[in-house]
C-alpha cells in the first residue's frame, strides 16, 4: 500500500510489551527500509522523507521506539539487545522479511546489535550518525548527560526542556522546537533512558564492518564530530555527507536525503563515486 496525500501513513501494532506506534510508506514488494531514529524523540523526524523515499521505489517503516514518541513504555528497563530484539518483533509483526536498517544515533547503535542478532534479513546499513563512545566518556555521559527534568505547577520544565531542545539544536523554527519538547513531555521526566542502554554498550565495529555499510548524515549533524572515529572503525563503509544538514536533514532536505539512501538501497552508482 502507498501512502496517500504527500504524508506517511501511521498505525499501531500490538506486541507483547504493549502496542508501537509507527510511519509507514511505499508498496508492499518494494525493497523495505526499517528506521529506527534517535532518542528522546520518534519516527515523526522522517515523516517529511518517507514520501519521497517512496516515490523512488522503497518501502519505508518506522516506528517508534518502545517508551518514545506514541509508542507504550517498555515494563522494565532495556538494554540495547532488547531494544533491537523488539525490532525484529516489530518487524515480523508488520510483514517485514529482510530490510535495509537505518539507525540514527541511538537507533544506530540498536541497528548494529540488530544486524548482530539477524545477520541473514539485514541487506545492508545505514547509520545516520554513529556515537562510538571510549570507555571514559560512556562514564562520563552516564552520570550528566540528559539529567531528568523535575514538572512543576507552574510549568517552568517546559521552559527548561525548551531550553535543553535549543541549547542542542539551535537552527531549530518554532514548530520543530515545539514538535519535540511535546515529545520530551510523552516520554516523561526520565527522557534518558535509552541514552543509558548506549553508554552502557560497546558497539562491535569489527563485525559491523563486515555488513555493507553506509554512513550518510547531515554534515552538521551533532555526531559528525565522530566521523573520523567512524570511518577508522569502518574502513569499508561508504560515506555520504549532506552539506547544510543538521541531525534533521531528513526533515529539511527530504529530496537530497532520499536520493542518497534509494541510491544505496537500489544499488544505483553514485555520480563522482562520492565518499
Amino acid at each position: 500500500m502507498r501512502s496517500l496525500g504527500g504524508r506517511a501513513q501511521r498505525g499501531y501494532v500490538d506486541l507483547p510489551w504493549g502496542q508501537v506506534h509507527y510511519r509507514h510508506g511505499g508498496d508492499a514488494g518494494a525493497p523495505a527500509v526499517l528506521v529506527l531514529h534517535q532518542s528522546p524523540l520518534s519516527s515523526a523526524t522522517y515523516e517529511a522523507v518517507i514520501e519521497p523515499l517512496a516515490k523512488r521505489g522503497l518501502r519505508v517503516v518506522a516506528p517508534d521506539t518502545p517508551g518514545f514518541g506514541m509508542s507504550d513504555p517498555t515494563p522494565t528497563t532495556w538494554t540495547i539487545p532488547q531494544y533491537a530484539e523488539a525490532a525484529w518483533t516489530f518487524a515480523d509483526a508488520v510483514g517485514l522479511g529482510t530490510v535495509h536498517l537505518l539507525g540514527q544515533h541511538t537507533g544506530a547503535v540498536i541497528a548494529a546489535e540488530a544486524a548482530f542478532q539477524q545477520p541473514g534479513r539485514v541487506d545492508g546499513i545505514v547509520l545516520q550518525g554513529l556515537p562510538l563512545y571510549d570507555d571514559a566518556e560512556r562514564v562520563q555521559k552516564k552520570t550528566v548527560y540528559a539529567p531528568p527534568y523535575e514538572p512543576v505547577e507552574d510549568g517552568g520544565h517546559v521552559r527548561v526542556i525548551r531550553d535543553r531542545v535549543k541549547g542542542l539544536y539551535p537552527r531549530l523554527d518554532v514548530a520543530e522546537t515545539d514538535r519535540q519538547v511535546v515529545e520530551y513531555l510523552q516520554t516523561g521526566p526520565d527522557y534518558a533512558t535509552a541514552y543509558r542502554a548506549v553508554f552502557d554498550h560497546v558497539v562491535d565495529t569489527d563485525r559491523l564492518d563486515t555488513f555493507p555499510v553506509l554512513l550518510l548524515h547531515g554534515a552538521d549533524d551533532l555526531v559528525d564530530r565522530m566521523t573520523p572515529q567512524v570511518t577508522a572503525a569502518l574502513p569499508h563503509a561508504g560515506l555520504v555527507t549532506i552539506p547544510g544538514g543538521t541531525d534533521f536533514v531528513a526533515d529539511e532536505q527530504p529530496e537530497a536525503f532520499a536520493d542518497e539512501l534509494a541510491r544505496y538501497v537500489l544499488r544505483v552508482p553514485a555520480a563522482g563515486g562520492a565518499r
